[in-house]
């Protein structure tokens, strides 16, 4: 039995269906054999919200306790969660109870600390406030962001990033590369030195599997490694080039779809309100940079860098990124990835700015060798183990 991730599902119930629904069960038959609370500490396995014998799936109740699985708890810890619960103004009473949870042993080194030698569930009963009829209808809350990714790379942490201890996770990214918002180069012949608004129309759809290897202390990294797949997909071809020396117009001959994939080791660690992150990709993932901009198919190589027969490929991509959260729906971040070994030694940086605008609009700076180009970018990650 698991610990109620951020998102406030039960797991070991039937599914709830939304957040403010609640399904009726069998409190005597589920819970198991009550512990009092005067003894401790215990080593918490669940944690479960009711309210009028009925469980409730709210992640907004759940934040507002402190405990993780695995984890020692005390009689004070509990009292501490009240006092937040409480502070969330949405409660008349809240009471907690401690439950038994059978075929559960404590870890080995708690053995000789916990009160019991099972894990035990912790039942919140709260008493939600009468909402007056007249009383405007409170606005959603959307979830919390998913802390995994950024927005092309992995973090070392799962879900939204409340899950501390090693496991699996999932993800589904789509990146949408709109097009070129500005650009420049100095190539000596090139035709234009300036270019604007000009269409990209790329699709990276990615599926993002991970292990977390190893959880995250006050003085150690969290680790993970892991693997990517992504089709990458165009729907507008990419500008033609024109030969300087002649007439003739060179089309790009990039393919419209490519399966690109790559494995990764990536290290995460938490800075005050910040979120670092390191790591190194190794696979096809860094051939990606060579359909972000004309400039960078072979056809440019030759023509305007001096480098013919030559192709924009990448195996290994070192990367970085550092997170925030202001708002747990909108995250700040920016990321770099270094695509090593390519002709004209290009860069990436992403800028997670979606905060500012209040939805998945991205800023991409591409840098190489001769020139640089700003991209819009579309991203949404969702993400599908652990649910948050």
């Amino acid at each position: 039995m698991g610990l109620c991730a951020s998102g406030a599902r039960a797991q070991p119930l039937a599914p709830v269906a939304s957040a403010s629904t609640a399904t009726a069960v069998n409190l005597s038959a589920y819970l198991g054999n009550n512990l009092p609370r005067g003894r401790g500490p215990w080593v918490l396995g669940e944690v479960l919200f009711f309210s009028s014998n009925r469980l409730v799936s709210e992640y907004t109740w759940r934040e507002a306790v402190r405990g993780n699985r695995g984890a020692l708890y005390s009689n004070a810890d509990i009292e501490s969660d009240i006092e937040r619960l409480m502070g969330l103004k949405k409660f008349d009473k809240v009471e907690a109870e401690l439950y038994e949870i059978p075929g559960t042993p404590v870890p080995r080194e708690f053995e000789g600390v916990a009160a019991s030698t099972s894990q035990v569930r912790l039942v919140f009963s709260v008493v939600e406030k009468v909402v007056s009829e007249t009383t405007t209808k409170p606005k959603a809350q959307a979830p919390p962001a998913a802390l995994s990714g950024v927005v092309l790379t992995p973090t070392a942490y799962r879900g939204a990033g409340r899950y501390t201890t090693p496991g699996m996770g999932l993800d589904i990214n789509a990146a949408y590369f709109i097009g070129r918002l500005y650009g420049k180069n100095d190539f000596a012949n090139a035709p234009r030195k300036v270019n604007y608004i000009d269409r990209l129309g790329v699709w990276l759809l990615t599926a993002d599997g991970k292990m977390q290897i190893q959880s995250e202390t006050w003085l150690r990294p969290a680790i993970s490694a892991g693997g990517q797949a992504a089709a990458l997909l165009r729907d507008s071809p990419q500008p033609q080039l024109q030969d300087p020396n002649t007439t003739l117009t060179v089309k790009a001959s990039d393919k419209s779809t490519k399966i690109l994939t790559d494995g990764y080791i990536v290290a995460s660690k938490k800075f005050g309100p910040a979120r670092t992150s390191l790591g190194l990709m190794q696979g096809t993932m860094g051939d990606l940079v060579a359909s972000l901009s004309e400039f960078l198919t072979p056809e440019a190589l030759r023509f305007y860098a001096g480098k013919p027969n030559q192709r924009v490929t990448s195996r290994t991509v070192p990367f970085a990124s550092v997170l925030f959260l202001p708002r747990p729906e909108y995250p700040l971040a920016v990321e770099v990835m270094k695509f090593n070994g390519s002709p004209l030694n290009p860069w990436l940086v992403n800028f997670k700015i979606g905060y500012f605008l209040k939805l998945n609009f991205d800023v991409a700076f591409l840098k190489y060798q001769g020139g640089y180009d700003v991209l819009g970018v579309l991203q949404f990650r969702y993400n599908h183990f652990p649910q948050r």
